[in-house]
């Protein structure tokens, strides 16, 4: 529910016909996880998600 909740805070970077995948911006999303009550570690979580949904985001 986390990762749904954050899924419109990713940073991006578009060039030329493509989009750069830069992470999620984390200001945005200690925002989010504050105001809808997850717990303290989800944070690392969701840092371990972005780390793999960035490998396929920018995947060529």
């Amino acid at each position: 529910m986390a990762w749904l909740a954050c899924e419109t805070q990713w940073r991006t970077a578009g060039h030329m016909a493509a989009i750069t995948w830069i992470g999620l911006d984390y200001t945005a999303v200690d925002i989010v996880l504050r105001r809808r009550g997850f717990a303290t570690h989800v944070f690392e979580d969701m840092q371990a998600m972005e780390e793999a949904a960035l490998e396929v985001l920018n995947a060529a």
